[in-house]
């Protein structure tokens, strides 16, 4: 078991190559050996490998592969004027805000802990409701089992008996139900708390796990590939699992094992930057408390056979209504480049919207666009506009909170 790793923090769309020093570190030619030999994610999809180094793309969080750590970090101010601390802090409270991690029920103890990255908090949400569960009593249920014993119990199984315990009269092969733990919900949270133990953890969490791990029963790792969150048992008895078993499986299912001699098991929580952005003007608008305002995320309607058009938010609001789509990319100036604004185009036309709204990072301290009209419209059809609207994340050294409030203000309808 690794236990001194290395914790480095880059940030989204930033390259580095082996030697080269980055913040918390050296990225060495052992990491870039372990990051391109890992199939799952050499996809260009979440970073392309350059000639001895690698390109990060727009996905955030942490990878952690050997005794390495990558946190990756949202990039939305100028250049060289990064607060690593201060991004790193704006993308965990994004996440909580998006309930992509959820601190609802973590106890004092648990926040005493002090996790210093994305993927110390979930391994403390997920430790500390384990260790709940172990306190109010885990679950158990009969089941069924077929194997031998040294007395008869349950129906004996005359052809496996036979096959098996021919020399063997001692013995008794049945089929017998068996009083335990062995519930899918135990087996969840058993098979994390296996994986855990692989990577290199800060002290305070390996020794919570060493102490969870002896105290968890032993139980048969579960097959995810035959799991669908939808299709699990909750039920009046087990809601208490929810919250444990919601980030075991999170954990579980971004851990790829590697049972190759000499090379190391990873883990990868990674978020697309561009949905993350999209869900959090979302949840901010919506969460405006204003009679009248409905706020609607991807809807869609028909465009051409089975394929839709969906535009990130629809807004309807004293009559008026809008069709916002964010775009998490940094402009120099306010003028949004013509893909976007086609998109926009054909959106307001689909969903019979008279505005459409671009909304940005701001970055530049740009002022946003006022709507302009598209030129030469069909004459069949109502006029729209397009404006573009440049949002704060951050604000007074912390996440914008009044998000939702800065956009309709800019829409007039505050």
């Amino acid at each position: 078991m690794m236990k001194n790793g290395r914790y480095i923090q880059v940030f989204e769309h930033q390259q580095i190559r082996v030697g080269e020093e980055v913040q918390g570190g050296i990225f060495t030619e052992a990491d870039f050996d372990i990051l391109t030999h890992q199939p799952g994610l050499r996809e260009e999809k979440y970073y392309s490998v350059l000639h001895r180094g690698v390109r990060f793309s727009s996905y955030v969080g942490v990878i952690q592969a050997g005794e390495l750590t990558i946190e990756i970090l949202p990039k939305a101010s100028h250049p060289g004027q990064q607060d690593y601390q201060l991004w790193q802090q704006v993308l965990l409270d994004m996440l909580k805000a998006c309930r992509l991690i959820k601190v609802e029920h973590l106890s004092t103890a648990g926040l005493s802990l002090r996790p210093n990255s994305i993927l110390d908090l979930y391994i403390t949400i997920f430790l500390e409701e384990t260790e709940g569960l172990l306190r109010q009593g885990l679950t158990r249920e009969y089941s069924r089992h077929k194997g031998n014993l040294p007395a008869l119990k349950g129906r004996l199984l005359f052809h496996r008996q036979i096959q098996e315990n021919l020399a063997h009269a001692e013995q008794f092969y049945t089929e017998h139900g068996r009083y335990g733990y062995e519930h899918l919900f135990n087996r969840i949270i058993s098979s994390a708390l296996k994986a855990l133990r692989h990577f290199s953890l800060a002290p305070p969490l390996e020794t919570k796990l060493q102490r969870l791990a002896r105290q968890f029963p032993m139980l048969p790792v579960v097959d995810l590939r035959l799991l669908e969150w939808e299709q699990l048992p909750f039920g009046r008895k087990t809601e208490r699992y929810r919250q444990a078993v919601e980030a075991a499986l999170m954990l579980l299912r971004h851990y790829r094992p590697d049972i190759r001699a000499g090379r190391h098991p990873l883990i990868a929580i990674l978020f697309d930057m561009n949905l993350l952005f999209e869900e959090y003007v979302f949840r901010q608008l919506a969460g405006l408390r204003k009679e009248g305002l409905q706020v609607y995320r991807q809807a869609s309607r028909p465009f051409w056979q089975r394929r839709y058009l969906r535009p990130d938010i629809v807004l309807e609001y004293e009559d008026n209504r809008y069709v916002l789509d964010t775009k998490w990319k940094v402009l120099r100036r306010a003028s949004p480049n013509m893909e976007d604004l086609r998109q926009m185009f054909v959106y307001t036309r689909y969903f019979d919207a008279r505005h459409g709204v671009l909304v940005y990072p701001q970055v530049y301290g740009l002022e946003g666009l006022p709507p302009v009209p598209y030129s030469k419209a069909p004459a069949s059809a109502p006029e729209a506009d397009c404006r573009v609207a440049f949002v704060d994340i951050i604000r007074d050294g912390h996440l914008n909170r009044s998000l939702g409030r800065d956009i309709l203000t800019g829409l007039g309808q505050a």
